[in-house]
């Protein structure tokens, strides 16, 4: 195995900064004016009072993605100095959508349809519509159950078939999951599924969604499904005040086994990462590591007893459990010693492993009936066994850049 610790552990870092210096998108393509660049042509404005709405005040912010709504490209055809004003109503998410441009060809995109489709209950068409909005609003509360509060920042919990007036929010929920979220899948109407918003006092704020999976023995299977915040408030601590709260009922639920993500992307997976690890280390401190570790024999894995009893008591996968564990490892490491380093890789590989090699209780049978032998299955077991080693090699030093990130953050919480 090549030795994978040579370079700067900051190779994640300086990958992630490079956006930052590319150059800045335009508004408008400068070889056809008629082509606009959706994400820029477009804002949001979150309106709490009338008086904000007149004086041009709220919070503003663009949207992620809008490829969900026009074209692929993100672009929008057919208009010259194209400008899309979205006014939206702090507490309900009631849209007010105004659209500005000097010229318009023949066979312009159709942008009433385009927003039919991400505001399937309708929008506001008139500014008298919108200020009565917004003063009616100023009488109301947000919707579903209070369960978290934080400073200003409350959390409520809702689900479609017991909080009233659910289902006339839900659809004002879903357009703001359909241009801050890439590839988006609107939650159903079960109430299996529940909603966490977050708002400051009054102004939204974010969404997660949570699906309860009925599994055997009258148990369940929470899995969090979407979490978003506005641009405002990402990388503000929300996300782990979210997902502590996901944690915390998946806890008090007693038909709640374990909680799962669903296909959680870079950033968020760094998060949880932290999350999992301070959690750790708040309720089984005696698994983690004190001192510097200097040999592969000081590494040990998590015993079976151990590791049930922390999936007990906190109902996380035990392969989550075992990654937080793994940070720490990394933590306490000697990474001076190259061979020390490439050891615990070795360690991290047999991990990643694991869940994987399993004995078969059955051949693999074709349609004909016939099925492989006991050679040609086990070539078959060590092809894939070597296709799943080039897979995790490749990845290692991208997990020991994200590791060195996240122990970083652990140090500088003080919690090792």
């Amino acid at each position: 195995m090549a030795n994978l610790f040579d370079e700067e552990q900051g190779q994640y870092l300086r990958l992630n900064a490079l956006k930052y210096l590319e150059k800045p998108p335009e508004v408008q393509r400068q070889d056809d004016p008629f082509v606009t660049n959706g994400s820029l042509a477009i804002t949001y404005i979150l309106v709490e009072t009338v008086e904000q709405y007149k004086s041009d005040q709220g919070l503003k912010f663009q949207p992620s993605y809008v490829h969900q709504v026009f074209r692929q490209t993100n672009e929008i055809y057919g208009y010259k100095d194209l400008k899309i004003t979205i006014h939206v109503t702090a507490l309900r998410l009631k849209p007010f959508i105004q659209i500005s441009y000097s010229e318009q060809t023949e066979d312009a995109d159709d942008l009433q349809e385009s927003f039919n489709k991400v505001y399937e209950a309708g929008f506001l068409s008139t500014e008298e519509q919108f200020i009565k909005a917004l003063e009616e609003e100023q009488n109301q509360e947000p919707l579903g159950e209070l369960i978290e509060e934080y400073g200003d920042f409350r959390i409520y919990k809702c689900q479609t078939a017991t909080t009233n007036g659910f289902i006339q929010f839900k659809p004002f929920l879903q357009a703001f999951l359909l241009v801050l979220i890439d590839g988006v899948q609107y939650p159903g109407d079960e109430n299996e599924w529940v909603y966490l918003t977050l708002y400051e006092k009054r102004r939204f704020v974010g969404l997660t969604t949570v699906f309860k999976f009925n599994i055997a023995w009258n148990k369940q299977r929470h899995r969090l499904s979407q979490m978003l915040f506005l641009p405002q408030y990402q990388r503000k601590g929300h996300g782990s005040r979210m997902l502590r709260t996901v944690y915390k009922l998946g806890l008090e639920d007693e038909k709640c086994l374990q909680i799962t993500l669903e296909d959680p992307s870079e950033d968020f997976q760094v998060m949880r990462d932290i999350t999992d690890s301070i959690i750790l280390h708040e309720h089984f401190k005696d698994i983690i590591p004190n001192k510097v570790i200097n040999s592969i024999q000081e590494i040990v894995e998590i015993p079976k007893e151990k590791l049930f009893e922390i999936m007990k008591k906190t109902k996380l996968h035990a392969q989550q459990i075992k990654q937080a564990y793994s940070i720490y490892l990394y933590a306490f490491i000697n990474k001076k010693s190259s061979k020390l380093m490439t050891e615990f890789a070795r360690y991290l590989l047999r991990e990643h492993q694991k869940p994987y090699v399993r004995k078969r209780n059955i051949l693999v049978r074709f349609e004909d009936g016939s099925s492989l032998d006991p050679k040609q299955m086990h070539l078959l077991e060590l092809k894939e066994k070597e296709d799943r080693n080039i897979i995790a090699e490749e990845s290692l030093r991208d997990e020991f850049c994200l590791f060195e990130l996240i122990a970083t953050k652990l140090r500088k919480d003080k919690v090792i």
